[in-house]
């Protein structure tokens, strides 16, 4: 096993990589640093052929708090060079040829959310939850969520996790189709490991065509999307309702 500051490698079983996200004193929140190492180690699994398969856990109990705050408030006043730097981890994720499978364990929330429809497959732990609370935070959605949410679990329900910013807990999100499969937490990490065994165990040529195709069709949609997202968040990124929502929040957790 090799190990970055925040990105763990490992090469368990042929043909599976697993990336772990080790910021847990953070709540593994998407700061530049982790974003770029999660990207370059991407980049050596879809340039490395012993690799068939990657999967992303994380350390701790939440998978992901989102992008980090501190980024928004930074943005009052100076450049958006940071942003710009997570924001490339989304499409890195979206064109990984290779499949791409997520094991969720505790909260997820924001980014942590709406990367969830670029992976493959992804599983989670009975005590996982679903939160977006991107208008709470005077922004609104990214990653072309505004196109990949509706298309898997319905354009209400999205809505409904959107605007209400409530968190969804992880048999609703089976139900609707936001991930897979809900294990208990111990059995998460095993069970999504199993699958990417079976999964190295095919043909990769085939299985990389079949996953192209199931991607073919949202390549449009998507592309749209994801730039008016984009021209939305970049008005919204430290405007003043953005920087008094993220300053109210910091206060209530304070308290």
């Amino acid at each position: 096993m090799s190990e970055h500051s925040l990105v763990r490698v490992e090469r368990p079983d042929e043909g599976v990589m697993v990336l772990t996200w080790d910021r847990a004193d953070k709540k593994n929140a998407i700061s530049p640093e982790l974003a770029e190492q999660t990207i370059a180690a991407l980049h050596a699994a879809r340039n490395d052929a012993s690799v068939r398969v990657v999967v992303l856990e994380a350390e701790g109990d939440t998978f992901c708090a989102g992008a980090d705050v501190g980024i928004f408030l930074a943005l009052a006043d100076g450049p958006k060079q940071n942003v710009m730097a997570v924001s490339e981890l989304p499409e890195v994720i979206r064109t990984f040829p290779k499949p791409l499978f997520a094991a969720v364990t505790g909260k997820t929330v924001g980014m942590g959310v709406t990367m969830l429809p670029h992976f493959d497959v992804v599983y989670a732990s009975d005590s996982a939850s679903f939160l977006t609370p991107f208008v709470r935070l005077g922004l609104v959605q990214e990653f072309g969520s505004s196109t990949t949410l509706p298309r898997l679990i319905g354009r209400q329900r999205t809505a409904e996790m959107l605007f209400a910013a409530e968190p969804v807990d992880a048999k609703t999100a089976a139900d609707w189709g936001l991930v897979a499969r809900v294990f208990p937490t111990a059995e998460v990490q095993p069970r999504i490991r199993r699958l990417a065994q079976v999964v190295a165990s095919q043909p990769p040529g085939a299985v990389q065509e079949a996953k192209a195709l199931l991607r073919a069709g949202e390549e449009g949609d998507y592309a749209s999307s994801h730039a008016a997202e984009g021209a939305a968040l970049a008005k919204r990124y430290g405007s003043p309702e953005n920087v008094a929502a993220v300053q109210a929040f910091l206060a209530s957790r304070r308290r």
